[in-house]
């Protein structure tokens, strides 16, 4: 038994780690920043820029997390967890959807109510992102999303937009930092140790 408990505890551990890099906060960064120049600038190429954070994040975990923590390959637990995540992330999008459908057929619902719901819907959304991924601080930038959504449908623009550039520097700035502990802290091995340990 306790062998069992000492295992699932390395293996959070382990999974927790890929999570101090920092990449993801980036990831998101991008998202909100992109997100306030395109509609501070109204230029639509900047839209391209949402999906900026998409490469970062995967080459960063290439070059970046794997040369340092190695690949791991997680319990059936994990597994199974990220599955029922995309399962959530997947229905999420069909309900954003259908609101918005209904939305463009003349549904109307009143400012307030539809900021409130969505601010509600994206907080539970990235509390139930953050549990499955014991990813604590997603919780804390579902919150910023929310809290932006309300803003933004009481205010509008360019009070909306100015706020997702403020969260969105916020969180940059936060990444950034977890990036460069990270670097500090794994090191790359050095040649003699990865031929040791092949």
């Amino acid at each position: 038994m306790s062998k069992n408990i000492d295992l699932k505890k390395i293996e959070k551990k382990a999974w927790t780690a890929y999570f101090q890099d920092g990449l993801w906060d980036i990831f998101m960064a991008s998202m909100m920043l992109t997100m306030a120049i395109r509609t501070l600038t109204d230029n639509v190429w900047f839209t391209l820029g949402m999906f900026s954070g998409v490469p970062i994040l995967i080459l960063g975990k290439r070059f970046v997390t794997i040369p340092r923590l190695g690949f791991v390959k997680f319990s059936q637990f994990r597994t199974e967890r990220r599955i029922k995540l995309f399962v959530s992330i997947g229905i999420a999008i069909c309900a954003t959807v259908g609101i918005l459908l209904l939305i463009s057929q003349g549904w109307e619902i009143p400012r307030i109510v539809s900021s409130l719901g969505m601010a509600i819907f994206l907080a539970l959304t990235f509390c139930l992102i953050a549990y499955y991924l014991d990813f604590p601080r997603l919780i804390i930038y579902g919150l910023m999303f929310a809290v932006n959504e309300i803003i933004w449908g009481q205010f509008g623009e360019p009070t909306g937009p100015y706020v997702v550039l403020i969260f969105g520097i916020t969180v940059m700035v936060v990444g950034l930092l977890f990036l460069i502990s990270f670097i500090r802290k794994y090191p790359l091995p050095k040649e003699e140790e990865i031929a040791n340990a092949s």
